[in-house]
């Protein structure tokens, strides 16, 4: 008998199992942070960024496999090698999985700072309001800005805007954060 068809829930807590069934320390990131801190819109991935090393790509890619994805070990090097990111498909439905590895500070920074976030009926490690803001302030489409911006008037003076602006300054993108701070008050 085939497999039920996954919902987008589904997939987000597939995606869970596997990473800690791999012990990789991990951070959902994208639209996921979106819901859980903005406001919710519609997707048809799940980000999410991963820290693991070269060695770690088989185990990763059989953990994803056990819990019906399709990604290979190789497309895990490169995105590691290339600085990029790799899609997990999923063989349950539409949905897919953008897999970025977790290099650098801002990657870190996101892991360290993760929410435990009850979704769904399960808990999954969400980036940070405030990290969410900047990162979509760096990426910077017009979808990114009306998501940052959502996350800073749903959250309001929950947000740590010490840490969030320093963040911001080592982004490059303090003058874009207080352009959307003013926007936030009008």
């Amino acid at each position: 008998m085939p497999a039920k068809p996954r919902s987008f829930a589904d997939l987000a807590r597939g995606t869970e199992r596997a990473l800690r069934e791999a012990g990789v320390a991990h951070v959902f990131v994208g639209s996921l942070a979106v819901a859980a801190f903005g406001v919710p819109r519609t997707t048809a991935d799940v980000d999410v960024m991963v820290d693991y090393r070269e060695e770690d790509a088989p185990l990763l890619a059989e953990a994803f496999r056990r819990h019906g994805f399709l990604v290979g070990p190789e497309d895990l090097k490169d995105a590691l090698t290339e600085g990029s990111h790799c899609t997990v498909h999923d063989t349950r439905s539409a949905f897919h999985v953008d897999l970025a590895p977790a290099t650098g500070p801002a990657g870190e920074e996101a892991i360290r700072h993760a929410i435990r976030v009850e979704w769904h009926g399960t808990v999954l490690p969400i980036a940070a309001p405030e990290h969410t803001i900047v990162m979509k302030l760096v990426y910077g489409s017009e979808q990114d800005v009306e998501d940052a911006l959502g996350i800073y008037v749903r959250q309001g003076s929950r947000l740590d805007t010490t840490r969030m602006r320093e963040f911001a300054r080592r982004q490059g993108v303090l003058r874009a954060l207080r352009d959307l701070e003013r926007k936030a008050v009008e």
